[in-house]
């Protein structure tokens, strides 16, 4: 079992616990409702050693990650100390913008397709097996937005790694930047 040490290894591990691609090797792994501890002994949970790696010109998975994480966590003054235990201090939680989250969630997304190794069309149809997504996605946008922006963002990721350059977020101010927090 991963052993967690401080505050950035609870948030990289809540992190991949949210993700599509630990979901998609959860649901493969359970035979009915129940998730038990047997089972979440066998799920392909990332050491934090992993989030060392470099996922583009020199940014780790963990730089990647725990902005993004921090910003979709930090929503109200109760979690002030798990903010101030990642290095964002005494500043305000960040404001509720569904967009900015949906946004935030396809790149960690990404990220951790990308950690475990899977390749582009995996990670299609990893999407594919998460009908609700869809349905949900077709009845307020008309397609199945998660799927492609995830996809978009991953082929990103992808270019950025070949090239050496460093990926370049669509959000505005970046991710767990103040401006986006409470003022």
């Amino acid at each position: 079992m991963v052993e967690i040490e401080n505050a950035t290894d609870a948030m990289l591990l809540v992190s991949a616990f949210n993700s599509f691609a630990l979901d998609f090797a959860a649901h493969s792994a359970i035979g009915g409702v129940n998730l038990n501890y047997f089972i979440i002994k066998q799920l392909p949970i990332p050491e934090p050693a992993a989030f060392a790696a470099n996922l583009c010109a020199g940014a780790s998975y963990a730089d990647f990650i725990l902005p993004r994480a921090l910003e979709l966590s930090y929503t109200a003054w109760d979690l002030q100390p798990l903010a101030s235990d990642l290095g964002y201090g005494d500043n305000p939680p960040y404001r509720w913008d569904e967009g900015r989250r949906f946004l935030l969630r396809c790149e960690l997304d990404a990220a951790f397709f990308h950690l475990y190794g899977l390749e582009r069309d995996e990670v299609g149809y990893i999407m594919d097996t998460f009908p609700g997504v869809k349905r949900d996605d077709l009845q307020q946008h008309g397609e199945y937005r998660t799927r492609r922006v995830i996809l978009e963002i991953y082929d990103a990721i992808a270019a950025a790694r070949l090239s050496g350059q460093p990926y370049h977020t669509r959000l505005y101010p970046a991710p767990a930047d103040p401006a986006a927090a409470h003022q």
